[in-house]
């Protein structure tokens, strides 16, 4: 069900200033993914379904959404580019030509340029995160309660940041998070039962052999040597250049997260080869996360979550 502007305003009107505060910056952080997310396809770039849109604008040279405001209602102080007065404005800029316009959405193509296919799509994102909104204050609206969702107790599971941070702020969870949760309970159901099943002690087929005679001089052989056991640090992204290395620590204190959105930025500028397995994902993936990790003994990184088909990382190196 669609809410109507009063409606929803009606709703949040009930809130906390911590749970309005937080929708509404979740708001523009889902718009501006999205219309990273379709400028970066539109581009023929490849992007995690996980990256935010932070990582996303490092593989953009072009139009990006650094502004969008809602006034609350229609007022002549906000205005389109055309002069119409609007409640929702949109700010982008161009990386390459530093254009900047500001508009209503039914402007999106007409001030930028972008092919109408792309802008449908960033239109159709942009209400999927209102539908979104719409979903969590209906479930507001009618009471809503985590313990009337039909979930088995998932207290030992390490749950992404939009979930926790919903669940710390008292807001009700999306659907799609109920999913991720189940498929996490899942996971851990499974992971578990593998475990068992590989601690399980196994019988040996035991074959009885005639006992050999005992070589009376075998104490005088050498004992043999022990290979020595490696540096981690010193092994971790062996593969990689030092310029690689130097490229992947860059972009770390850049603030991208992703490992995926690094490895396409190490191909885009010709750190590395573009080689990639046969589900798209660039090889290179696995010694960027080998490198990154090496740093997280010493605590100048941490692993932020570990998503189906991506890693995040937070570099918190003092040199950042």
């Amino acid at each position: 069900m669609k809410l109507s502007e009063e409606q929803r305003d009606e709703i949040l009107g009930l809130l906390a200033e911590d749970q309005v505060r937080y929708l509404k910056e979740e708001m523009k952080r889902g718009k501006r993914t999205v219309f990273a997310n379709a400028i970066a396809k539109q581009k023929g770039e490849r992007v995690p379904e996980t990256a935010t849109f932070e990582d996303i604008e490092q593989l953009i040279d072009s139009w990006v959404l650094v502004g969008y405001t809602d006034a609350g209602h229609v007022t002549p102080e906000l205005k389109c580019e055309c002069g119409r007065s609007l409640r929702h404005q949109y700010h982008v800029i161009n990386k390459q030509t530093g254009a900047e316009h500001k508009f209503g959405i039914d402007h999106l193509e007409l001030h930028t340029g972008i092919d109408a296919k792309t802008v449908a799509d960033i239109r159709s994102g942009f209400s999927q995160i209102d539908l979104e909104l719409d979903e969590i204050l209906l479930k507001i609206d009618a009471g809503w309660s985590i313990r009337k969702e039909p979930l088995p107790p998932f207290e030992h599971l390490t749950l992404p940041v939009d979930i926790q941070r919903h669940i710390d702020l008292g807001l009700p969870l999306l659907e799609r998070q109920i999913a991720r949760i189940k498929t996490l309970l899942n996971d851990y159901a499974r992971v578990r039962r593998q475990t068992y099943i590989e601690s399980r002690p196994v019988v040996p087929n035991v074959k009885l052999v005639p006992q050999e005679e005992p070589d009376l001089f075998s104490f005088l052989e050498p004992e043999p040597e022990m290979e020595p056991t490696p540096d981690p640090a010193a092994v971790f992204g062996d593969g990689l250049s030092e310029e690689t290395k130097r490229a992947i620590l860059g972009y770390l204190r850049d603030g991208v997260q992703s490992s995926k959105i690094i490895a396409e930025l190490l191909i885009k500028h010709g750190k590395t080869s573009d080689s990639r397995f046969i589900t798209g994902t660039p090889k290179i993936v696995v010694d960027v996360c080998w490198y990154i990790e090496s740093f997280i003994p010493s605590e100048q990184c941490r692993l932020i979550s570990v998503e189906q088909n991506d890693r995040l990382y937070e570099w918190c190196g003092s040199d950042k």
